[in-house]
């Protein structure tokens, strides 16, 4: 185990923060650094919610094109034929519920859930001064670093992209591939962060042995 200066510094270097985040955040402080980048943070969300809004007819035309040649390939594989036999006088009235279904998810739910996901975004780009950042926590505990294949992602739901973990006690951060390896298990370690909107984001941290 490599002395605690030592460490810290190759904390510093691997984790995406400073001497000067770190001194900061002790006395409970955001630096100009770290305000920066959540301000950029949030208003590449903001972009990207302006960038895709009103865009539910063009999915719904996607899935409808998709639901098409779902059909046509039924169709040729004689999947409607043998629901004709089966069903018999049923089946035109089974068809058309089906299709009135079909037509309720592409053209309803979807063009909604889509437009769900962009106001989401839209509200996590909020600009500091309307949403300012909630009080910096301190957390001391033993570490424990992974990677996992899910994970969670900046909305806080389940990712299936590889994530890389900090885990505090029962807190999890996401952190880089390099902080991951850098961090030793066991060890124990001072965190500074902030829950930002349903995610606890890691701001800098210490050994403190």
């Amino acid at each position: 185990m490599n002395s605690a200066l030592e460490h810290n510094q190759v904390l510093q270097q691997n984790g995406m923060f400073s001497a000067a985040d770190l001194e900061e955040n002790k006395q409970g402080r955001y630096s100009p650094t770290q305000l920066k980048r959540f301000e950029e943070t949030r208003n590449f969300m903001q972009y990207s919610a302006n960038k895709y809004d009103n865009k539910g007819p063009i999915i719904s035309l996607i899935f409808g094109f998709g639901f098409l040649a779902f059909a046509v390939v039924l169709y040729f594989v004689g999947v409607f034929d043998m629901l004709q036999n089966m069903l018999g006088g049923l089946f035109f009235p089974v068809m058309v519920g089906a299709l009135l279904l079909a037509a309720l998810f592409i053209f309803v739910i979807v063009p909604r859930q889509y437009q769900a996901s962009v106001e989401m975004a839209r509200n996590m780009g909020t600009p500091l001064a309307a949403s300012p950042l909630g009080e910096i926590q301190t957390i001391e505990a033993r570490a424990e670093a992974y990677t996992s294949q899910g994970g969670i992602n900046r909305r806080g739901h389940q990712s299936t992209q590889v994530s890389h973990i900090l885990r505090m006690d029962s807190i999890e951060f996401n952190i880089t591939d390099s902080l991951r390896e850098t961090i030793q298990p066991k060890r124990l370690y001072r965190v500074h962060a902030v829950k930002d909107q349903g995610v606890w984001v890691l701001l800098s941290m210490e050994t403190l042995e």
